[in-house]
């Protein structure tokens, strides 16, 4: 019989696997410390502004 490991939640899996990933891409400096959240941040508010522009022109486009 094998035994029961515990179970991870979907939400602290996915936390595990994200964090993982952005580990990949990051530079040296930013892995793992204070850094790492500055930057998620950053590029956060990077993708809403360039989505939110790309949005406008595309709407202003379709509907123009």
């Amino acid at each position: 019989m094998r035994a029961k490991k515990p179970e991870q939640s979907v939400v602290s899996e996915a936390w595990q696997n994200m964090s993982a990933d952005m580990e990949k891409f990051l530079p040296q400096k930013l892995r793992g410390g204070k850094g790492k959240w500055k930057f998620a941040l950053a590029l956060a508010l990077i993708e809403l502004v360039v989505l939110g522009v790309v949005g406008k022109y595309l709407y202003d486009w379709l509907t123009g």
